[in-house]
Protein backbone atom coordinates (compact mmCIF):
# COMPACT_ATOMS: atom_id res chain seq x y z
CA UNK A 1 0.00 0.00 0.00
CA UNK A 2 1.50 3.30 -1.13
CA UNK A 3 -0.56 6.39 -0.25
CA UNK A 4 -0.19 9.70 -2.05
CA UNK A 5 2.37 12.08 -0.57
CA UNK A 6 -0.26 14.74 0.10
CA UNK A 7 -3.16 12.46 1.06
CA UNK A 8 -5.06 14.33 3.73
CA UNK A 9 -5.49 11.41 6.13
CA UNK A 10 -2.08 9.76 5.92
CA UNK A 11 -1.01 10.62 9.47
CA UNK A 12 -4.50 9.73 10.75
CA UNK A 13 -3.94 6.15 9.56
CA UNK A 14 -1.52 5.64 12.44
CA UNK A 15 -3.58 7.10 15.27
CA UNK A 16 -5.60 4.78 17.52
CA UNK A 17 -8.91 5.77 15.96
CA UNK A 18 -7.61 5.87 12.40
CA UNK A 19 -5.98 2.45 12.62
CA UNK A 20 -9.40 0.89 13.19
CA UNK A 21 -10.57 2.22 9.82
CA UNK A 22 -8.24 0.00 7.78
CA UNK A 23 -7.89 -3.08 9.95
CA UNK A 24 -8.98 -5.49 7.21
CA UNK A 25 -6.70 -3.97 4.58
CA UNK A 26 -3.80 -3.92 7.02
CA UNK A 27 -4.20 -7.63 7.62
CA UNK A 28 -3.65 -8.22 3.91
CA UNK A 29 -0.48 -6.19 3.58
CA UNK A 30 3.08 -7.39 3.28
CA UNK A 31 4.43 -3.85 3.07
CA UNK A 32 3.62 -0.17 3.43
CA UNK A 33 5.46 2.19 1.10
CA UNK A 34 6.41 5.84 1.59
CA UNK A 35 7.61 8.22 -1.09
CA UNK A 36 10.97 9.44 0.13
CA UNK A 37 9.91 13.10 0.31
CA UNK A 38 7.26 12.18 2.90
CA UNK A 39 10.02 11.23 5.34
CA UNK A 40 11.61 14.68 5.39
CA UNK A 41 11.16 17.43 7.94
CA UNK A 42 9.63 19.63 5.26
CA UNK A 43 8.04 18.71 1.94
CA UNK A 44 6.24 21.39 -0.05
CA UNK A 45 4.27 18.90 -2.12
CA UNK A 46 3.27 16.68 0.83
CA UNK A 47 0.57 18.83 2.39
CA UNK A 48 0.38 18.04 6.12
CA UNK A 49 2.67 15.02 5.89
CA UNK A 50 6.30 14.78 6.96
CA UNK A 51 8.58 12.55 8.99
CA UNK A 52 7.99 14.34 12.28
CA UNK A 53 4.21 14.08 11.93
CA UNK A 54 4.51 10.35 11.26
CA UNK A 55 6.74 9.82 14.29
CA UNK A 56 4.33 11.81 16.48
CA UNK A 57 1.18 10.09 15.21
CA UNK A 58 1.23 7.62 18.12
CA UNK A 59 3.51 6.95 21.09
CA UNK A 60 5.75 4.47 19.27
CA UNK A 61 5.59 6.36 15.99
CA UNK A 62 4.16 5.17 12.68
CA UNK A 63 7.28 3.30 11.54
CA UNK A 64 7.82 1.24 14.69
CA UNK A 65 4.08 0.52 14.83
CA UNK A 66 4.08 -0.85 11.28
CA UNK A 67 7.00 -3.10 12.15
CA UNK A 68 5.17 -4.31 15.26
CA UNK A 69 2.26 -5.27 12.97
CA UNK A 70 4.58 -7.41 10.85
CA UNK A 71 4.38 -4.96 7.92
CA UNK A 72 7.54 -4.17 6.00
CA UNK A 73 8.47 -0.55 5.31
CA UNK A 74 9.35 0.38 1.77
CA UNK A 75 10.51 3.61 0.15
CA UNK A 76 10.11 4.74 -3.44
CA UNK A 77 13.16 6.82 -4.29
CA UNK A 78 14.95 8.46 -7.17
CA UNK A 79 18.16 6.77 -8.33
CA UNK A 80 18.48 8.91 -11.47
CA UNK A 81 16.17 11.87 -11.91
CA UNK A 82 15.84 14.65 -14.47
CA UNK A 83 16.95 17.22 -11.90
CA UNK A 84 19.82 15.11 -10.47
CA UNK A 85 21.45 12.61 -12.78
CA UNK A 86 24.11 11.38 -10.36
CA UNK A 87 23.31 8.10 -8.64
CA UNK A 88 25.77 8.53 -5.79
CA UNK A 89 24.33 11.94 -4.94
CA UNK A 90 20.80 10.58 -4.88
CA UNK A 91 21.97 7.65 -2.78
CA UNK A 92 23.18 10.14 -0.18
CA UNK A 93 19.80 11.90 -0.32
CA UNK A 94 17.73 8.78 0.33
CA UNK A 95 20.11 7.61 3.06
CA UNK A 96 19.51 10.90 4.81
CA UNK A 97 15.75 10.70 4.24
CA UNK A 98 15.56 7.23 5.79
CA UNK A 99 17.24 8.30 9.03
CA UNK A 100 13.86 9.13 10.55
CA UNK A 101 12.76 5.50 10.11
CA UNK A 102 15.89 4.07 11.71
CA UNK A 103 15.89 6.75 14.41
CA UNK A 104 12.45 5.59 15.54
CA UNK A 105 13.66 2.03 16.05
CA UNK A 106 12.42 0.58 12.77
CA UNK A 107 14.08 -0.18 9.44
CA UNK A 108 13.49 -0.09 5.69
CA UNK A 109 13.13 -3.47 3.98
CA UNK A 110 13.17 -2.35 0.35
CA UNK A 111 13.66 0.60 -1.97
CA UNK A 112 11.86 0.79 -5.29
CA UNK A 113 13.87 2.93 -7.73
CA UNK A 114 11.49 5.31 -9.46
CA UNK A 115 12.01 4.79 -13.20
CA UNK A 116 15.69 5.73 -13.50
CA UNK A 117 15.93 4.71 -17.16
CA UNK A 118 12.94 6.90 -18.00
CA UNK A 119 14.79 9.86 -16.51
CA UNK A 120 18.20 8.92 -17.85
CA UNK A 121 17.54 8.17 -21.51
CA UNK A 122 16.60 10.75 -24.17
CA UNK A 123 12.93 11.66 -23.95
CA UNK A 124 11.12 10.23 -26.94
CA UNK A 125 8.13 12.52 -26.39
CA UNK A 126 10.01 15.80 -26.12
CA UNK A 127 8.12 17.07 -23.09
CA UNK A 128 10.55 16.89 -20.18
CA UNK A 129 14.28 17.37 -19.76
CA UNK A 130 16.25 14.16 -19.46
CA UNK A 131 19.82 13.30 -18.53
CA UNK A 132 20.37 12.24 -22.16
CA UNK A 133 22.43 9.19 -21.15
CA UNK A 134 23.10 6.04 -23.08
CA UNK A 135 21.93 2.79 -21.51
CA UNK A 136 25.48 2.09 -20.36
CA UNK A 137 25.75 5.52 -18.70
CA UNK A 138 22.40 5.01 -17.00
CA UNK A 139 23.53 1.64 -15.67
CA UNK A 140 26.64 3.22 -14.14
CA UNK A 141 24.52 5.75 -12.24
CA UNK A 142 21.95 3.19 -11.08
CA UNK A 143 24.76 1.01 -9.76
CA UNK A 144 26.31 4.03 -8.03
CA UNK A 145 22.99 4.67 -6.28
CA UNK A 146 22.66 1.06 -5.14
CA UNK A 147 26.26 0.88 -3.97
CA UNK A 148 25.90 4.11 -1.99
CA UNK A 149 22.74 2.93 -0.22
CA UNK A 150 24.26 -0.46 0.54
CA UNK A 151 27.38 1.16 1.98
CA UNK A 152 25.17 2.39 4.84
CA UNK A 153 22.22 -0.05 4.77
CA UNK A 154 23.51 -3.30 3.23
CA UNK A 155 20.37 -5.34 3.91
CA UNK A 156 17.90 -3.18 1.97
CA UNK A 157 16.51 -4.89 -1.13
CA UNK A 158 16.69 -2.44 -4.06
CA UNK A 159 14.50 -3.09 -7.08
CA UNK A 160 13.55 -1.32 -10.28
CA UNK A 161 10.37 0.37 -11.52
CA UNK A 162 9.95 1.15 -15.23
CA UNK A 163 6.90 1.94 -17.36
CA UNK A 164 5.19 -0.10 -20.07
CA UNK A 165 4.36 0.51 -22.86
CA UNK A 166 6.55 3.62 -22.77
CA UNK A 167 9.37 1.09 -22.94
CA UNK A 168 8.90 -2.15 -24.84
CA UNK A 169 9.48 -5.46 -23.12
CA UNK A 170 12.66 -5.83 -25.18
CA UNK A 171 13.93 -2.53 -23.81
CA UNK A 172 13.06 -3.46 -20.24
CA UNK A 173 14.86 -6.78 -20.52
CA UNK A 174 17.83 -4.96 -22.03
CA UNK A 175 18.03 -2.68 -18.97
CA UNK A 176 17.91 -5.63 -16.61
CA UNK A 177 20.58 -7.53 -18.55
CA UNK A 178 22.80 -4.43 -18.65
CA UNK A 179 22.53 -4.09 -14.88
CA UNK A 180 23.31 -7.76 -14.47
CA UNK A 181 26.44 -7.30 -16.59
CA UNK A 182 27.84 -4.82 -14.04
CA UNK A 183 26.97 -7.03 -11.09
CA UNK A 184 23.54 -5.64 -10.13
CA UNK A 185 21.20 -8.53 -9.29
CA UNK A 186 17.74 -7.06 -8.98
CA UNK A 187 15.55 -8.73 -6.34
CA UNK A 188 12.37 -7.41 -7.97
CA UNK A 189 11.09 -5.59 -11.02
CA UNK A 190 7.94 -3.52 -10.63
CA UNK A 191 5.90 -2.79 -13.74
CA UNK A 192 4.21 0.58 -14.14
CA UNK A 193 1.60 -0.47 -16.69
CA UNK A 194 -0.13 2.60 -18.11
CA UNK A 195 -3.43 1.60 -19.65
CA UNK A 196 -4.02 5.14 -20.89
CA UNK A 197 -1.03 5.35 -23.19
CA UNK A 198 -0.35 2.33 -25.32
CA UNK A 199 2.49 4.15 -27.01
CA UNK A 200 3.64 1.06 -28.91
CA UNK A 201 0.92 0.73 -31.50
CA UNK A 202 1.95 -2.83 -32.34
CA UNK A 203 2.16 -3.95 -28.72
CA UNK A 204 0.29 -7.08 -27.67
CA UNK A 205 -0.05 -6.49 -23.94
CA UNK A 206 -1.07 -10.05 -23.08
CA UNK A 207 1.89 -11.59 -24.90
CA UNK A 208 4.24 -8.91 -23.64
CA UNK A 209 3.25 -9.48 -20.02
CA UNK A 210 3.71 -13.22 -20.38
CA UNK A 211 7.11 -12.73 -21.98
CA UNK A 212 8.25 -10.32 -19.28
CA UNK A 213 6.98 -12.60 -16.53
CA UNK A 214 8.86 -15.55 -18.03
CA UNK A 215 12.07 -13.56 -18.40
CA UNK A 216 11.97 -12.37 -14.80
CA UNK A 217 11.14 -15.83 -13.51
CA UNK A 218 14.10 -17.33 -15.39
CA UNK A 219 16.40 -14.91 -13.58
CA UNK A 220 14.88 -15.29 -10.13
CA UNK A 221 13.54 -11.71 -10.14
CA UNK A 222 10.18 -11.12 -8.47
CA UNK A 223 7.55 -9.70 -10.81
CA UNK A 224 5.61 -6.88 -9.16
CA UNK A 225 2.78 -4.72 -10.46
CA UNK A 226 1.60 -1.21 -9.65
CA UNK A 227 -2.18 -0.89 -9.51
CA UNK A 228 -3.40 2.69 -9.52
CA UNK A 229 -6.36 4.69 -10.77
CA UNK A 230 -5.61 6.92 -13.75
CA UNK A 231 -8.95 8.71 -14.00
CA UNK A 232 -8.34 11.58 -11.60
CA UNK A 233 -11.69 13.34 -12.00
CA UNK A 234 -13.72 11.21 -9.60
CA UNK A 235 -13.08 8.54 -6.99
CA UNK A 236 -15.37 6.15 -8.88
CA UNK A 237 -13.46 6.68 -12.12
CA UNK A 238 -10.12 6.18 -10.39
CA UNK A 239 -11.28 2.91 -8.85
CA UNK A 240 -12.72 1.67 -12.15
CA UNK A 241 -9.49 2.30 -14.04
CA UNK A 242 -7.43 0.67 -11.28
CA UNK A 243 -9.59 -2.45 -11.30
CA UNK A 244 -9.45 -2.62 -15.11
CA UNK A 245 -5.65 -2.66 -14.92
CA UNK A 246 -5.72 -5.38 -12.26
CA UNK A 247 -8.03 -7.60 -14.33
CA UNK A 248 -5.92 -7.20 -17.49
CA UNK A 249 -2.69 -8.23 -15.78
CA UNK A 250 -4.34 -11.02 -13.83
CA UNK A 251 -5.82 -12.40 -17.04
CA UNK A 252 -2.40 -12.44 -18.69
CA UNK A 253 -0.06 -13.74 -15.98
CA UNK A 254 -2.18 -14.63 -12.96
CA UNK A 255 -0.90 -13.39 -9.62
CA UNK A 256 2.33 -11.36 -9.52
CA UNK A 257 4.72 -11.87 -6.64
CA UNK A 258 3.57 -8.53 -5.22
CA UNK A 259 0.90 -6.00 -6.11
CA UNK A 260 1.41 -2.38 -5.08
CA UNK A 261 -1.80 -0.41 -4.62
CA UNK A 262 -0.48 3.05 -5.20
CA UNK A 263 -1.68 6.63 -5.34
CA UNK A 264 0.49 9.61 -6.22
CA UNK A 265 -2.28 12.12 -6.98
CA UNK A 266 -1.89 15.28 -4.94
CA UNK A 267 -5.13 16.89 -6.11
CA UNK A 268 -7.52 14.43 -7.68
CA UNK A 269 -10.19 17.12 -8.09
CA UNK A 270 -7.79 19.89 -9.08
CA UNK A 271 -8.52 21.94 -5.96
CA UNK A 272 -5.93 20.83 -3.42
CA UNK A 273 -5.27 17.40 -1.97
CA UNK A 274 -8.31 15.12 -2.09
CA UNK A 275 -6.69 11.68 -2.28
CA UNK A 276 -7.94 9.65 0.68
CA UNK A 277 -6.83 6.39 2.24
CA UNK A 278 -9.68 5.85 4.73
CA UNK A 279 -12.09 4.42 5.61
CA UNK A 280 -11.82 1.05 3.93
CA UNK A 281 -15.58 0.79 3.35
CA UNK A 282 -15.61 4.03 1.33
CA UNK A 283 -15.53 3.40 -2.41
CA UNK A 284 -12.58 5.28 -3.81
CA UNK A 285 -10.34 5.17 -0.75
CA UNK A 286 -6.98 3.47 -1.14
CA UNK A 287 -7.82 0.99 1.62
CA UNK A 288 -11.01 0.07 -0.30
CA UNK A 289 -8.89 -0.54 -3.39
CA UNK A 290 -6.55 -2.82 -1.45
CA UNK A 291 -9.42 -4.94 -0.17
CA UNK A 292 -11.21 -5.21 -3.51
CA UNK A 293 -8.17 -5.28 -5.76
CA UNK A 294 -6.74 -8.23 -3.82
CA UNK A 295 -9.72 -10.35 -4.82
CA UNK A 296 -8.70 -10.06 -8.49
CA UNK A 297 -5.42 -11.89 -7.88
CA UNK A 298 -6.62 -14.80 -5.78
Amino acid sequence: MAPASASSDLVAMFTESGAAEWAQARGRLRGFQFYQQMLRGFCQMCGPNNGAQLVNARPAGAFAWLSSQGIQIGVEAGAVKEHTCGGRELGNVVNNDMRVVYGSGSHVTYIAMDEPFTAALPNREGTLARCDFSVDQAVVEVKAFIDRVHSVYPLIRIGLIEPYPYFTVDEITLFIEALDNVGVRLPFFRLDFDLRHRRNVDANATQDLKRLHGFLDSRGIDFELIVTGYDGKTDAGAVASAMALAYEVSGAVGRPHSVVFQDWSADRQGVGSSAVNLPEDQVGSLAWLVNNGMTVFR
